[in-house]
């Protein structure tokens, strides 16, 4: 399943196993007998004596926790909507309490396979939808700051890190769900997905092609070539054509053909394989950031089994891949990163803005629920906190708690720092950094926030900053940068490869010539691979103050991106003034580039003038009411 999984050294199968197929004793050892196939799968040897699985029979498999409750109903939609008989729905639930709704559904319906495995510790799951879990993930603001908790990310890709848990990943959880599955064909219903009603029923005949008898197929897999994404909150709907250069991989680095070619399998919510396929490479025991599934996909392709984009031809996709604004990866054990934030950031702006398609509107009442709960849901968190701790600064991105206002201080600080500028309209770099500044604000703790990357000297003619070094200081929900933390200096210098936990060789910048050439994982023969030291505290942070929110209880407007609300008006807190908002709040310098955040110019336009703004131009900004200001409009109301 992983070569890097830890398997047990030792494992007491029962006299029984003797008739079960492979998987099932593998999973029941990894698992430590949670999975066990006397109980999960009683028809097993039946299915054998019989001589094998239902071979018309397609298989729904969808791996889901507590953190997505609030997804459960849909997915019982998508499936009952589904034309193509017969079919069957096989959930995996790993949590701390069962699903009132599955087990329901599971009594009523014979179709719904329910299994519910009791899991106190299990991986973050995709960043791409909300979370819902029994504990507060805004209580990991209340924890003290730990010095050597770092997170780390790589440029280029978005998908390209894998979240490396303890517990029941994704892949682990969909490959129980096909151990228990009776079908010969699988697809994949993910949480907050949408599924035209003929969706199965039109994959299964792309996988098929010209056969016509009900035979068994051997390994085969596909995946839709065109599909929509959906924003929750917003129900707005991109169309998605795999088979079509996309533009947004150039901002990534990329060629815009050669980055949609090697994203083409990536996205299991949109699978469809036989049970030949699964049996020949199961999926990976590993959680990814997105929808990163592709390793599946090229092992099968590797082992010669034909793997293909599907398009049914129909006037409309047949499927939506669901993201939230307010996404969250963000449990005091699973901390984000910048890649988090790209992901979120894909998934929303690429493809082509469409209407709402007609296919999908008999599902938007759920969506709308959804949407709903998970706003309640954020807001309870932020009434229990505020009522015990008093307000409390959150995620100007992704509205998650990151300190208390009572262990934030406004000293005046600006940070004066240099980076290189990416244009968003124009897709350049510049050569030279260029200088930048920022209005911070100090936080003597911010458990809702964690340290990025290696550790970089402070920049100069900061008196406030003498004998510290800092790092990239994130969103522990989102991954957005938020600012800096600073610790005591004096470590050795780390190796400047991202991700390379290893010192930096003397003299050079990186711990060997193959670590600086091909990244973090090739190292020479002679690299001494020596670890870098844990950092000491104590700790502190640098916050931006455009990129944070204060909240001070429950019901609070909270600005939306995509609202059609003209932001600037004429108060009596700001009339002819250029340093406070409409609502008065004082307004913070920060600049706009790639570099300080993932702060990409087109995420900010000057509400006055109502021009976007471009790379490494300064701002002043609200975060609270997400109002900003140009230097053109500022020098104006002066």
């Amino acid at each position: 399943l992983d070569p890097k999984a830890t398997v047990p050294p030792t494992a007491r199968l029962p006299e029984s196993a003797f008739g079960w197929e492979p998987a099932s004793a593998v999973l029941f050892a990894l698992t430590h007998g949670h999975f066990d196939p006397r109980r999960d799968v009683p028809w097993l040897g039946q299915a054998q004596a019989a001589g094998g699985q239902r071979p018309t029979l397609v298989s729904v498999c969808c791996a889901t926790s507590d953190r997505r409750r609030a997804f459960h109903p849909l997915i019982y939609e998508n499936f009952q909507r589904q034309t193509h008989e017969p079919r069957e729905l096989v959930v995996v639930h790993t949590g701390e309490v069962p699903s009132d709704f599955f087990l329901e559904r599971a009594r009523q319906d014979p179709r719904v396979t329910y299994r519910f495995y009791l899991v106190q510790r299990e991986a973050p799951g995709s960043p791409r939808l909300s979370d819902e879990t029994t504990l507060s993930p805004w209580d990991a603001v209340l924890v003290d700051d730990d010095p050597a908790e770092l997170t780390y990310w790589e440029h280029g890709d978005p998908w390209t890190w894998e979240i490396r848990r303890e517990g029941w990943t994704k892949g682990l959880k969909r490959n129980v769900a096909c151990c228990i599955a009776k079908g010969s064909v699988f697809v994949h219903f993910d949480e907050g997905c949408l599924y035209a009603p003929s969706y199965i029923g039109r994959l299964l005949v792309e996988l098929k092609g010209q056969r016509t008898t009900d035979t068994p197929l051997g390994p085969a897999a596909g995946v839709l070539a065109r599909w929509y994404t959906l924003g929750v909150a917003e129900i707005d709907f991109r169309l998605v054509d795999m088979r079509k250069p996309e533009p947004l991989w150039e901002r990534y680095g990329q060629d815009a053909r050669r980055g949609q070619e090697k994203d083409r399998y990536n996205h299991g919510f949109a699978y469809i394989y036989t049970r030949a396929a699964w049996e020949q490479q199961p999926f990976p025991d590993v959680e990814t950031v997105g929808t990163k599934d592709s390793d599946f996909m090229k092992a099968l392709r590797s082992q010669g089994a034909p793997v293909q984009l599907l398009d049914p031809q129909t006037q409309e996709p047949l499927a939506a891949c669901g993201w939230h604004r307010d996404a969250t990866c963000g449990a005091k054990d699973a901390p984000a990163n910048i890649n988090d934030s790209q992901v979120l950031d894909f998934l929303r702006w690429r493809g082509d803005e469409v209407r709402t398609p007609h296919v999908f509107g008999d599902s938007l009442r759920l969506i709308r629920e959804i949407a709903s709960d998970l706003h309640a849901r954020r807001e309870r968190y932020l009434q229990n906190l505020v009522q015990e701790h008093g307000s409390v600064h959150v995620c100007a991105y992704c509205n998650f708690a990151v300190a208390l206002a009572r262990n934030v201080q406004d000293r005046g600080h600006q940070v004066s720092t240099s980076m290189h500028v990416v244009d968003g309209y124009d897709m350049t770099k510049t050569f030279a950094k260029e200088r930048m500044k920022f209005e911070v604000c100090e936080a003597a703790k911010a458990g809702g926030a964690v340290a990025e990357g290696h550790w970089a000297a402070t920049p100069p003619r900061h008196s406030w900053l003498d004998a510290s070094s800092q790092r990239m200081a994130l969103c522990r929900n989102c991954g957005f940068q938020l600012g800096w933390r600073y610790e005591p200096a004096g470590a050795p210098k780390e190796c400047a490869s991202p991700c390379c936990t290893f010192q930096a060789a003397p003299g050079r910048d990186h711990c060997c010539s193959d670590c600086r050439a091909k990244g973090p994982y090739h190292h020479v023969a002679s690299c001494e691979k020596k670890v870098a030291p844990v950092p000491q505290g104590p700790v502190r942070w640098g916050f931006i103050w455009r990129h944070l929110r204060e909240r001070r209880r429950a019901g609070e407007v909270v600005p939306e991106e995509d609202a059609e609300v003209r932001r600037h008006r004429e108060t009596d807190k700001n009339f002819r003034r250029n340093d406070t908002c409409p609502e008065g709040h004082v307004l913070r310098c920060f600049c706009t580039g790639q570099g300080n955040g993932g702060a990409l110019p087109f995420y900010y336009m000057c509400d006055i003038c109502d021009r976007t703004a471009r790379g490494s131009e300064h701002f002043w900004g609200c975060g609270t009411c997400d109002y900003d200001m140009c230097d053109r409009c500022r020098s104006k109301r002066s």
